[in-house]
């Protein structure tokens, strides 16, 4: 029998865990999330935990701006 299943990503580690305890052979798991998926949800873990470094909106668009006016005499 096939089946499809959707699962709140906020129970999906517990059916994952469910389905790994089913005997081998018996269940053949195909996940469809997106490729990024895991790589989002390590990062926003990261960012939870204040692991992550972060540059206040001002700052990182001042640099940008500093950088293009950089470009933009060289260029003249």
């Amino acid at each position: 029998m096939t089946m499809t299943i959707t699962v709140n990503d906020s129970v999906a580690d517990k059916v994952m865990a469910f389905l790994n305890s089913l005997p081998q052979d018996t269940i053949t798991v195909e996940q469809t999330r997106p490729w990024y998926a895991d790589e989002v949800k390590s990062r926003i873990e990261e960012y939870k935990s204040g692991k992550l470094e972060t540059t206040p909106l001002h700052e990182g668009m001042e640099e940008i701006e500093d950088y293009l006016r950089e470009i933009n005499s060289v260029a003249s």
